[in-house]
């Protein structure tokens, strides 16, 4: 199944987390390799907040 992720106008369940929660949340879906897709939300919501690096072409 392929589809494209089009985030809600409302608040997602993500972004109402605290950041501890939210890196919890990421750190245990890596452990358990949860699907990419998830993961790729989480790092999305994350890098919202700047808690991490995005890559972006020079």
């Amino acid at each position: 199944m392929n589809y494209q992720f089009h985030p809600s106008p409302r608040p997602s369940s993500l972004e109402l987390l605290s950041n501890e929660q939210l890196l919890n949340i990421y750190e245990m879906a890596v452990e358990v390799k949860a699907s990419p897709d998830f993961i790729e939300i989480i790092k999305n919501v994350m890098s919202g907040r700047n808690l991490i690096e995005t890559d972006k072409p020079d």
